[in-house]
Parts: structure tokens; C-alpha cells; sequence
């Protein structure tokens, strides 16, 4: 019989210490499970359109179920949030790059590129708003996104165009025209034409300054790459199925350029031509120009993740209650203080337990429980859980995977809980010397 068909806690054979080998083995397995929660793997890449939340953030839908709609939050968790305005699809989405802890280049006055970016992202929303389309921007404020979020928001929008705006650093080398450079997908014909357009549009809007410029040996319209042939940016890689190009206008490195990029006009200058040749892909045939061979450079600067970034609290706490017997709420004391562990945090982490099965490689798709299978979850004796949103969206997804409700989940775990703690650990095989009949050895 499975685990999961039982009705009733499974009793410990044995008292548990912490140093019995099946608790230790558990104390283990919560580590790994709660590590790889919260770097988020296991996360569904399937979405289902996006709503906007507070602050017209986007957040992309990753399931409708019946105990709540989960989105992926702005650092890219899944998070229970039933109150978002359904949203898109648009025409073009565009990337204000950086953001948050991660500033990107800084000019040596002072100008910040996760700034800058966001101020030439709003120029070309207006321009391509004004030539008729629906845009989308992932931030519309100075916020710590990672590029996953980023990336499913676009591919949530389901755009025609998909550009990430940034600006460079690091060039040396002295250059007679501006060191424009915009990155396209592999082998993408179309992410290739979009990228040599705004090549075109955005170094042929800076030509004319006279300004001390600087490159490097990728000036013009490229891809970087990394083994296997595969894009090294995120950005470009996470969205195949999407037109997707990175800009990087000028160099904030350089003094003289970051004083003409400090202009407002200037800035509002950059955003139209980046809507300009968004508008001429999307309207034309136009090939674009300046490209370069594709290279391999796998290094990146590691900016770009979720490491540090803490979500708002989209929706509040939800309290489930489950009712145990007296037996089975003695079954999960004794548990729990065996492995130095409150209720609270056993019941918690049974549930966590079971959605960490299910994502392991080659696991079964959990199929709904049967009636009489269902465990009982309304005895005498209660527990209440508190479920912020991103433990919530875990509760709901098992409650639906398995057919039943969250309190009964919550009992499920529970008795897996008890069930995997209480088995004995297995006896070790004698070595030869014991296996003598005698005892003695040669």
C-alpha cells in the first residue's frame, strides 16, 4: 500500500533521537528541500497570459487553480495573488535593463545606467504609443527583477518585438563613430533584422555629435555565445520563441559620452530612434546593417539574478486548520519533538516534502487521490498553519495535483512526515570475521 493511501498517522516502531540514522536522514532531505525552494527550482515555465499587480507591475500567471491564481512574483517565485487585472498581449516589450542593488555602468558623473535605461525605455513607450502600438515595460520603477522574471513577462506578453535597453562599459579604445552595439539571438533571421535596424537607427542618431568616442571589436549587430553554440545572455536565451534584441547605446565609461547621455533631450532622442526601428522592423522588410561574426565569450559580470531580492507582500497570510485524533496528534508531538522541530514547522515542511517528490526526474505525475483514500482531516485535536503567498502557492499546487483540499494536503504531508520518520534504519551486513562460525580469524 502507498503512503499516501493511509488514513491514519504511521507510528513510530521505536522512540527517535536526533542521532538515529532515519532522523538524520530527514534533517538532511529538509535541508535540500528547503534550499531548493528557495532558489525557486522546480518553477513551471508553462504561463498563462499576466495580470497587473500594484504599482502596474506585471506579473506573469503560471496556473489558475481552484485555490488560487499563482503568478511569478517580481524576483521570479511563485506566489499565490488572486486580485491582479488580466493583461495583454501587447505589440513590444521593452526591457529597462538593471535595476535595484544592480546599477549597471555608472558615468564618472554620476549617471547611473539602471536609470538611464529606464528614462530611454519610457521615451520609446511614448514614441511607439503614438505610432499605434501596445507596449509593455518589465519595470516601470527602480526594482531588483531578475532576468528570469524578466524574460516571463515577455514571454507571458507574447510580443512582436522583445527589446532590452542598456548601456555600456568598459571600452578603451579610441573610435571615430559611436560604439553602438545590439546583440540578437542564434540562427534567428528576425532577431538578426531587428538588431542591425537598431543598429542602424541608434548609431546613425549619435554620428553627428562630435564626441571623443569609444568601441571595441564588436561595434555593430553580433551574438555572444556560449558551449554548447547557445546565446550567453538570458535576455536572449530564455526566449526562443520570441524576437529578441539587446541594445547598448553608448558607453557611460566614457566621460564625454556619459555628459551627452545626462541631457534629457538627448535621452528622449535615444528612445525615438530605438521606437523607430522597432516600428521599421515590424513594418518593413528592411535588412539592417552592421554585422559582425558571431563570437564565444561565456563570462558575464553575474548581474541579473535573484540572490538579495525580496519580494513586496502581494497578499496576506492564509490560515489552514486540520483536525487530527487524539492518537494521530500524539503521533505528530512525538514526531516533531524527536527531530527538534515544532507541529507548525512539520506540517509545513510534509507539504513542501511532497512537491519536492514530485519534481524529482523521472517521478510519476501524481494522479488525483480516490474518495476513500482521501485523508481526514477534521478530527478534535486542530493545528492552523500560517501560508504566506510564496508557501501558499506550494499548499495550492499539491491540494491540486492531488485532488483534494488544502487542509487534507496539509494532513498528507503529515503523515509522510511521521511515516519517513519512522522507519528503522537498515542493519548493516557482518563483515567476515563475524560471519566465522567461530569468531576467529587467520
Amino acid at each position: 500500500m502507498h503512503w499516501a493511501d493511509t488514513t491514519v498517522l504511521y507510528r513510530p516502531p521505536v522512540p527517535m533521537s536526533p542521532g538515529t540514522a532515519p532522523t538524520r536522514l530527514l534533517v538532511g532531505a529538509a535541508c535540500v528541500v528547503m534550499a531548493i525552494a528557495a532558489m525557486g527550482i522546480g518553477t513551471a515555465t508553462a504561463l498563462d497570459g499576466a495580470v497587473l499587480g500594484p504599482d502596474e507591475v506585471i506579473l506573469p500567471v503560471v496556473a489558475r487553480l481552484p485555490g488560487g491564481t499563482i503568478v511569478s512574483s517580481t524576483c521570479g517565485n511563485q506566489i499565490v495573488y488572486d486580485d491582479g487585472i488580466p493583461y495583454g498581449p501587447v505589440d513590444v516589450v521593452l526591457d529597462p535593463g538593471h535595476g535595484g542593488p544592480e546599477s549597471g555602468a555608472v558615468g564618472s558623473n554620476g549617471l547611473i545606467e539602471r536609470d538611464l535605461n529606464l528614462m530611454v525605455a519610457f521615451h520609446a513607450q511614448l514614441a511607439l504609443e503614438d505610432l499605434g502600438y501596445t507596449v509593455a515595460l518589465t519595470r516601470r520603477r527602480d526594482l531588483h527583477m531578475p532576468i528570469r522574471q524578466r524574460t516571463a513577462i515577455a514571454n507571458a506578453l507574447e510580443p512582436k518585438a522583445f527589446v532590452s535597453i542598456h548601456h555600456n562599459g568598459g571600452a578603451a579604445r579610441r573610435s571615430d563613430t559611436p560604439g553602438t552595439e545590439t546583440f540578437h539571438q542564434v540562427d534567428d533571421p528576425e532577431s538578426i533584422r531587428l538588431a542591425g535596424i537598431l543598429f542602424e537607427e541608434v548609431q546613425s542618431l549619435f554620428a553627428p555629435f562630435w564626441v571623443p568616442w569609444v568601441d571595441t571589436v564588436h561595434q555593430g549587430a553580433s551574438t555572444r555565445l556560449r558551449e554548447p553554440r547557445a546565446e550567453t545572455y538570458g535576455i536572449l536565451r530564455m526566449t526562443p520563441d520570441l524576437t529578441s534584441v539587446i541594445v547598448e547605446g553608448l558607453y557611460l565609461s566614457n566621460p564625454p559620452e556619459a555628459q551627452l547621455l545626462a541631457l534629457p533631450q538627448i535621452q528622449e532622442m535615444e528612445g525615438r530612434a530605438i521606437a523607430a526601428g522597432i516600428h521599421r522592423f515590424l513594418s518593413t522588410s528592411d535588412p539592417g546593417s552592421g554585422f559582425r561574426p558571431e563570437f564565444f565569450d561565456p563570462h558575464t559580470t553575474g548581474t541579473g539574478t535573484a540572490r538579495g531580492c525580496v519580494d513586496a507582500q502581494l497578499s496576506p497570510p492564509v490560515g489552514i486548520t486540520t483536525g487530527f485524533t487524539a492518537e494521530e496528534h500524539a503521533d505528530l508531538v512525538a514526531t516533531a519533538r524527536a527531530l527538534g522541530w515544532s507541529t507548525d514547522w512539520l506540517l509545513r515542511f510534509g507539504v513542501h516534502t511532497l512537491k519536492f517528490l514530485d519534481d524529482l526526474p523521472g517521478t510519476a505525475a501524481i494522479t488525483p487521490l480516490e474518495v476513500d483514500a482521501r485523508p481526514y482531516a477534521y478530527g478534535p485535536i486542530t493545528e492552523t498553519i500560517e501560508w504566506d503567498q510564496a508557501d501558499h502557492a506550494v499548499l495550492v499546487r499539491m491540494a491540486d495535483a492531488y485532488g483534494i483540499t488544502r487542509t487534507e494536503v496539509q494532513k498528507l504531508g503529515a503523515t509522510l512526515m511521521v511515516f519517513l520518520a519512522g522507519l528503522e534504519a537498515p542493519t548493516a551486513p557482518p563483515d567476515d570475521a563475524e560471519a566465522t562460525s567461530d569468531g576467529a580469524s587467520d
